[in-house]
């Protein structure tokens, strides 16, 4: 029998004014502060987790934005990606972005329209 991996993630929409923030991946490919939810953990704490170990920014309040998921296929397995996706507000632009990115950038929704996503986050960019 083949391995099916269903796994829970977050991801943080970022926002400064009209912009959000926005990471590359070192593959190139562009996406949300976020990641995966640990065992036992309460979704809302991981978002808060992965936004700061990410950026360095701390999460003030966060607003349910939606949920998208994503089946494909991953290392020889089925994988099903459900995201829970949150949104915040900072006044601070400054990022520190974490050895799992190579840059960021500040785009409004027009800009960040044109740039290539990794498969779970380009549904997000449409909730913004």
């Amino acid at each position: 029998m083949e391995l099916k991996i269903q796994e829970l993630n977050v991801y943080v929409v970022v926002k400064n004014q009209d912009r959000v923030l926005l990471l590359r991946r070192k593959d190139g490919l562009w996406e949300f502060p976020g990641g995966g939810v640990e065992w036992g953990e309460e979704p809302e704490h991981a978002a808060r987790r992965e936004l700061h170990e990410e950026t360095g920014i701390v999460a003030g309040n966060l607003k349910l934005l939606g949920i998208t998921s994503a089946v494909y296929r991953k290392d020889e397995h089925d994988k099903h990606s459900v995201y829970i996706v949150y949104e915040t507000e900072t006044e601070n632009g400054n990022v520190f972005i974490s050895g799992e990115h190579d840059t960021h950038r500040w785009l409004n929704k027009l800009e960040a329209s044109y740039l290539k996503y990794g498969l779970n986050a380009e549904p997000v960019i449409h909730m913004v």
